[in-house]
């Protein structure tokens, strides 16, 4: 039977090297057929060609939309877009037998991505200068998923969109915002919404025991990493991973106060939007013209602000009142593991920890077994 999602916050911290979920990631250990590398990337591990032919390594490019969802349960996690006021769910038992995929919504190239082993998932706009850009699974890098874009072959990271290698070395795509949540909850956000279609069978197999938050590393990732595993918070903590500009902050969702969070990261005044026992969260910027707004929430959750009333969603969009249908700035952020966030954002602060004096010393031990 498919292991179901049980919940997405582990409060236990679990042996980093353990890879107890991971033993169905066929060939996250490809044996006799090796790795290849990069010499730009000397940690990368690429996949060879027999390895980069399986179909769990293959990018999705041609979508199925559906808006009739018998084939979803309430607990299945999704990857929520709404984009231009148009809702899609991307399941997680779909995404995890590709890894990528690009779409193309309303003429809108998008490039969504997942990586099972640190829950994390990004939407960027997929072009540059005009030019559609499309992107494959190419290996694995610092803890996480490679992607590589076809017409140039360079090397991309998944979560951040920043270019690795090559003329694409430090490019950014513009980031869109993502979802994670549970079927259920997105359904009841968005009734309407179109979701992509998959085959029961497409729940078995690969990636088939990892849910957000699952515990556990395998070696393969693990031996990527460009630096020591942050041992600041359990590996798979699930955190809102938020940056601005230099500036980075994590946001452990377990800390969350409530719906709504007002802070500030670098000179930007932002907001988070959460909802309290999921591990749907995002970041937004509270300013609108020349005011900056200072939210609230009701005693039965709705969130408002100060200073006009109008009532806002989870997707930084406002439902209700004089502000009705102003949708605040997204800023770049999303829901992941907290080792993966560390792993691409090593000076990241981590919002309800005590001040230090200093980084913490940098010395957890890595196991290949």
């Amino acid at each position: 039977m498919t292991e179901r999602f049980h919940g997405p916050l582990q409060t236990e911290a679990h042996h980093h090297g353990a890879a107890s979920h991971g033993d169905d990631h066929d060939c996250d250990d490809p044996g006799e057929q090796g790795w290849g590398t990069h010499a730009e990337l000397p940690q990368a591990r690429l996949f060879l060609p027999k390895a980069q032919a399986l179909s769990f390594h293959r990018p999705l490019n041609d979508p199925v939309w559906t808006d009739t969802y018998e084939h979803l349960r309430d607990d299945d996690p999704v990857i929520g877009l709404y984009l231009n006021r148009q809702a899609r769910a991307l399941p997680w038992w779909i995404m995890k037998n590709h890894h990528v995929a690009n779409l193309t919504l309303d003429d809108l190239p998008v490039l969504v991505t997942l990586c099972e082993m640190c829950s994390g998932s990004s939407a960027f706009r997929a072009e540059l200068q005009g030019r559609r850009l499309v992107f494959g699974l190419r290996g694995q890098y610092n803890g996480t998923i490679l992607l590589q874009e076809e017409a140039t072959k360079t090397m991309w990271s998944p979560f951040t969109g920043v270019g690795l290698t090559g003329d694409m070395r430090d490019v950014a795509l513009e980031r869109l915002p993502v979802s994670q949540c549970l079927w259920s909850e997105w359904l009841a956000m968005h009734p309407t919404t179109r979701v992509l279609y998959g085959e029961q069978r497409q729940r078995l197999g690969h990636g088939s025991t990892y849910s957000p938050g699952s515990p556990g590393i395998l070696p393969s990732f693990l031996t990527t990493l460009i630096r020591p595993l942050d041992d600041r918070l359990p590996h798979n903590m699930l955190v809102l991973g938020i940056e601005k500009g230099a500036n980075t902050r994590a946001y452990p969702l377990e800390r969350l106060p409530g719906p709504v969070l007002n802070d500030s990261l670098g000179d930007a005044e932002i907001v988070i939007m959460y909802r309290p026992g999921t591990f749907q969260a995002l970041a937004f910027d509270r300013r609108v013209g020349d005011r900056v707004l200072v939210f609230g929430c009701t005693e039965t959750g709705d969130v408002h602000d100060r200073e006009t009333g109008s009532v806002w969603n989870v997707m930084g969009e406002a439902v209700s009142g004089p502000l009705a249908g102003t949708q605040l700035v997204y800023v770049n952020s999303g829901v992941e593991e907290w080792y993966g966030f560390a792993a691409h954002h090593p000076d990241a602060e981590i919002f309800g920890a005590p001040a230090a004096p200093s980084l913490p010393s940098m010395t957890a031990s890595r196991s290949d077994g």
